[in-house]
């Protein structure tokens, strides 16, 4: 049953949420490096969380599925019948010797799985419906063999997955963080883009936390400071899951008159170029508005009607959700950059190697479009890995946070380093490992 809720009219609250206390430890820097470290998540956490698969774009119509790897697992979303309730989700692997079913493909369709090794064929829901020379087996192959299900479940536009048959349902599991998306309707209102994999040189956790925090901005981001908020930035830690919200045309206040002056403007609330030159996309005579006090609501109503000329519906959100990041982390390795015209969705996965000091970053941008205009067609997914040169085609922002991957965990492996220090505007973090270690104690 899907999890998907009835989209709200009133926008993702914004209000802060009451949020547990936790102490100042240092979060210990053998998680990250650790193998034997990384074998306790396969065996306690990565089987038992709900893990976002892919698009439901990709399972829309009957015989379409996808393939999702995660750790050890390759696992099968298949459209095996029309409707709600329609999808399924198996093991990739073939019960006559183990060879996977699928290796090449992210997605297609298919009116069966054949193993391309003994030619062993399954039918969408994962049941053996042929093997060749049957009767050449002694002890018989078991009418009705069917390949181990994995539980499978739809929200606002997306598929999960969760290999623990005992697993709380997805709804449930994503609780209020959930409920507070729906607004955006993500199913209806927006389309893959953009899908990515890159091989990033760290551990898999050090690549979700490089978006759990905008304590970095100053350093890696300075460029940012002159017209979004990285100081009032309020954070909310919510279930297993967390959030910040991240104002966007409001001058941080790092970015001080005489830093201004210094770089030529008036005083901190003086648009620069490249702020005006965004203004000026937008049909707004920047000299109007040369005051971010002034400009921030005339650009939220201007946004308003241009997405109304354009057919794309933005009346489900709060005039605040209009110029902010609205940022949100599901635990345990998905992350949400949500803007009023596009969102990115990033996710960390553990290399297949086993080695603790790889990751797969995957990175997918979803686009604002009318509700009743088709999509068009799906981007071919690529693999790269970052330093190849490909990495320089995404967002300047997602190239610094990329670049920084290899001194992170370089550093963690120095003698001169025993863990992470973390301050109070990056409890995001710290709540991330408390829910962690819940699901390493077991049950």
């Amino acid at each position: 049953m899907a999890a998907t809720k009835t989209a709200g009219s009133m926008g993702t609250p914004l209000e802060k949420f009451p949020e547990p206390v936790y102490d100042s430890a240092p979060i210990p820097k053998e998680r990250y490096l650790d193998p034997a470290f990384g074998e306790l998540e396969n065996e306690r956490m990565w089987g038992r969380a709900w893990l976002y698969a892919g698009p439901s774009s990709d399972v829309a119509t009957l015989g379409a599925f996808l393939r999702f790897e995660i750790a050890n697992e390759s696992i099968l979303v298949v459209r095996a019948a029309e409707g709600a309730g329609g999808l399924r989700a198996f093991y990739n692997v073939c019960q006559h010797r183990g060879s996977q079913l699928e290796s090449e493909k992210t997605c297609g369709s298919a009116r069966r799985f054949v193993c391309p090794y003994h030619l062993w064929s399954y039918d969408l829901e994962g049941k053996l419906v042929h093997a060749p020379d049957r009767e050449d087996f002694p002890h018989g192959v078991a009418e009705g063999l069917r390949i181990p299900a994995v539980q499978v479940d739809e929200w606002n536009g997306l598929v999960f997955v969760n290999m623990d048959p005992e697993a709380e349902p997805l709804a449930e599991y994503l609780g209020a963080a959930g409920d507070h998306l729906l607004p955006y309707d993500f199913a209806t209102n927006y389309h893959l883009a953009i899908d990515q994999t890159f091989e990033w040189p760290c551990n898999w956790k050090a690549g979700v936390d490089a978006f759990n925090e905008v304590y970095h901005v100053q350093g890696i981001h300075p460029e940012l400071l002159d017209f979004t908020d990285d100081v009032d930035c309020p954070i909310d830690l919510l279930g297993k899951h967390s959030r910040f919200l991240f104002t966007v045309l409001r001058p941080s206040p790092r970015w001080t008159d005489e830093i201004a002056r210094a770089r030529g403007l008036r005083d901190r609330y003086a648009l620069s170029d490249y702020v005006k030159s965004f203004v000026k996309q937008t049909g707004l005579d920047p000299e109007e508005y040369d005051d971010h006090r002034k400009l921030r609501p005339a650009m939220i109503e201007r946004t308003k009607e241009l997405s109304a000329e354009y057919g794309l519906d933005v009346s489900a959100l709060n005039d605040d959700q209009i110029y902010m990041d609205v940022h949100y982390q599901f635990f345990p390795n998905i992350t949400f950059n949500i803007s009023v015209q596009h969102f990115w969705l990033f996710r960390a996965r553990p290399h297949p190697s086993g080695d603790p000091h790889r990751m797969l970053w995957d990175f997918q941008e979803f686009r604002r479009k009318p509700s009743a205009m088709p999509a068009p067609e799906r981007p071919v997914h690529m693999h790269h890995v970052w330093g190849d040169g490909s990495e320089k085609d995404v967002d300047l922002v997602l190239q610094q946070d990329g670049n920084q991957a290899g001194p992170i965990q370089s550093g963690m492996r120095s003698r001169g380093f025993s863990g992470l220090n973390l301050a109070h505007q990056e409890r995001r973090i710290r709540h991330f490992h408390a829910v962690l270690d819940q699901y390493l104690g077991g049950r």
